[in-house]
């Protein structure tokens, strides 16, 4: 059975990070200054270090790999914002293409830090997205079911 809950649009929110900045911790940041609940979001920009994760299914842990420092170019990145308890939840994903085309991606990791810039769009709900852990996976997951 898929799960599904419906929520409307509260507004949008922008924002734009300066070199060097943490992803993770500035989105949390927008969040609070704008006591955003739950939102989609999207990012475009570029990288300057890029940490990146991966959910390990027989382990039932993330596995984390560093792609190390220079410019990278954000190809793709979304994610969503909700809420465990008191605390901000920020579930983002990205790829990141070097000069070659190489591209790189995955679960974005605290440590991945702006390049030039990182431009944050956030589509703030009217409504809250919580997440509680799952049992079999030890994942967070969207209370939605």
């Amino acid at each position: 059975m898929v799960g599904s809950i419906s929520a409307g649009l509260d507004r949008v929110v922008v924002a734009r990070l300066e070199t060097g900045e943490d992803i993770l911790e500035k989105i949390e940041e927008v969040v609070h200054e704008h006591n955003i609940k739950a939102g989609a979001l999207k990012l475009i920009g570029a990288v300057s270090h890029a940490k990146f994760g991966y959910f390990d299914r027989e382990k039932n842990e993330y596995k984390y790999f560093d792609v190390g420092d220079g410019d990278l170019e954000v190809v793709s990145s979304m994610g969503n914002i909700a809420r465990h308890g008191d605390e901000v939840v920020i579930h983002a994903h990205m790829v990141a293409a070097d000069h070659k085309g190489n591209c790189y991606g995955g679960h974005v990791a605290e440590g991945c830090k702006a390049g030039a810039t990182i431009e944050v769009i956030i589509w703030a709900f009217d409504s809250e997205l919580h997440r509680s852990k799952d049992e079999a996976t030890g994942l967070h997951l969207l209370d939605i079911l």
